[in-house]
């Protein structure tokens, strides 16, 4: 009794040690459990050896281990399973109780201490392959056993990865977009309300070859002086607008020479309703008459003043396609005494008139960017004084016809131009008429950003003071081209020609100029102009022929 309770006590004591097979596949499990057990094996009775003595640790031999699972165990390894616990069937009675389980019994209980080990262990790690572990591939070296860790295989298995968060704070509903501004140098503006008003002022230095543009005018180096400003409206459905521009000339070195110009200038549009407007302009203008003009008093010692005042209400209305608008004119032009290098003056009130007259426009959407239109215009030029200094009758009627052509392209291409005849009769039966063709036009057209071209188109009928001289038809044309090279840099050009038809016999008179400039802006508030122009005019009168070539340097504050 007292042996199977130490067997019983060995048994129990050999499963509270760590197994030295490693954990076992169910399926290997099952498939011992289903196999009939083994019969035991005992050694032949052999009459040398003696019994054993009671008491002792000697019992019946147990069957030897045979591992099921192929590979366990390498074959040279057989001569060293009692290194590892395990019993060898060498004929020696067994240590342990009977072993009827199949060779599912773990293994009996083993001090630690007293097992021998390899004397390499980690050589003999390498040659064991744990039960269910892959094969070592070629390069392949197996975990240290001193730290008992296994090897990393995560090619059919890999490793759980931490999840994404799934609580991101989401954007804003509104971004508040910051864009560049498209302009960065141009004027911010005085704002008052629905108001803006931009002031400008540039002082500069121009040298020219002919001060007074005569046709004896001496070079000078002049002092130019220029202030603009310009209010603008931001109201929802109406607009207003007021334009200043003046300049003023005085000679620094050379030839004697002042020459104030000044130009004022507003307007409205109103829209009642959705196909009726009304629009309207006033303008004043204070300037000094040409030296070349044929009505410039020779001899004379100062260019007299010619004060400009005009105004225009019109009502444009829309039925379908078609439109109708109606435009009422009225000017008034006055001129300034002519002074003499001996003191006296002559008086130049007879040339003092106002015209006033009413066109009647209509025409047709041909689509909404091209509008046909044809015009009629009646008006009449009265004199403040019936009669000249001559004794002539010079008020008389006037008329016009045209036909042309409205675009809207938006910032394309926008304006209008017509072409016609113009009439000019004269009440005094010992004066012609002035008549001929007219053409009138402005034109802003953009080819690409940043690119800016303007047509302007005049003509207009010019009065006389000379005996026997009716008048003359004025033309004038320009060309201006602006390129902005820079957000701060901009180039500009513009070409002119003009053409006078003297009705008093003396022919033509043509007129050729050209100019170039830049505008670079330091900042928002200054800027530097540099230009350069050349103007000509040719006539068979010698007193009207002119050669002018100027250059010009200056500063621009604006707000």
């Amino acid at each position: 009794m007292s042996s199977v309770a130490f067997a019983a006590g060995g048994a129990a004591f050999a499963q509270q040690a760590t197994p030295l097979r490693g954990p076992v596949d169910e399926n290997v499990l099952q498939t011992q459990q289903n196999t009939p057990p083994r019969p035991a094996i005992r050694p032949a009775a052999n009459p040398s050896t003696p019994a054993p003595a009671p008491g002792s640790n000697d019992g019946i031999p147990s069957t030897p281990y045979q591992p099921v699972s192929p590979g366990a165990l390498p074959d040279d390894d057989a001569g060293n399973l009692g290194l590892t616990g395990v019993p060898v069937n060498d004929g020696s009675p067994p240590s342990g109780p009977v072993d009827n389980s199949g060779g599912l019994n773990p293994p009996p209980a083993t001090v630690p201490a007293q097992i021998p080990l390899p004397a390499d262990r980690t050589t003999a790690a390498t040659q064991r392959t744990r039960p269910g572990q892959r094969p070592l591939r070629p390069g392949q070296t197996p975990d240290a056993l001193t730290t008992g860790a296994l090897e990393d295989e995560t090619t059919g298995n890999p490793k759980a990865q931490r999840a994404d968060k799934d609580n991101l704070p989401e954007a804003a509903i509104e971004r508040r977009f910051v864009k560049p501004d498209p302009e960065p140098f141009a004027p911010l503006g005085i704002r008052a309300g629905t108001v803006t008003l931009r002031p400008s002022i540039s002082q500069g230095i121009r040298a020219t070859t002919n001060a007074d543009d005569s046709s004896d005018g001496k070079s000078a180096v002049l002092s130019e002086t220029r202030l603009r400003m310009r209010a603008t409206t931001d109201w929802s459905r109406h607009s207003a607008f007021l334009d200043f521009d003046g300049t003023y000339d005085k000679t620094i070195s050379g030839e004697d020479y002042s020459a104030p110009n000044i130009g004022l200038r507003g307007g409205f549009k109103l829209d009642l309703g959705e196909r009726t407007t009304v629009t309207g302009e006033g303008g004043y203008r204070y300037r000094q008459e040409d030296a070349s003009a044929p009505t410039a008093v020779i001899g004379a010692s100062n260019r007299p003043a010619v004060q400009e005042l005009d105004a225009t209400l019109g009502v444009r209305h829309e039925f379908g396609r078609f439109f109708g608008e109606v435009k009422g004119k009225v000017d008034h032009t006055t001129y300034g005494k002519a002074e003499f290098p001996d003191g006296t003056t002559i008086s130049q009130k007879d040339r003092d008139n106002t015209f006033a007259s009413i066109a009647l426009r209509g025409g047709f959407e041909m689509s909404p960017a091209i509008k046909p239109f044809a015009e009629v215009e009646i008006g009449k030029l009265m004199y403040d004084q019936t009669e000249d200094s001559n004794g002539y009758r010079r008020s008389g009627l006037r008329t016009a016809l045209r036909g042309g052509i409205e675009a809207d392209f938006g910032e394309k291409l926008s304006g209008e131009l017509a072409l016609g005849y113009l009439r000019q009769g004269i009440d005094d039966n010992r004066l012609s008429d002035v008549d001929g063709v007219s053409v009138d036009g402005a034109i802003k057209w953009s080819p690409q950003r940043g690119t800016d071209v303007n047509l302007g188109l005049l003509t207009r009928v010019e009065g006389a003071t000379a005996p026997n001289d009716s008048g003359s038809i004025f033309y004038e044309g320009r060309l201006g081209i602006k390129r902005q090279i820079r957000s701060n840099l901009s180039v500009n050009a513009e070409l002119t020609a003009s053409l006078r038809d003297n009705k008093d016999g003396s022919g033509l008179d043509k007129g050729f100029g050209a100019e170039v400039g830049a505008t670079y802006w330091f900042n928002r508030f200054l800027g530097l102009d540099v230009s350069a122009r050349h103007r000509i005019t040719r006539s068979e009168v010698d007193t009207r022929q002119t050669t002018e070539s100027s250059v010009y340097m200056g500063l621009t504050l604006q707000r």
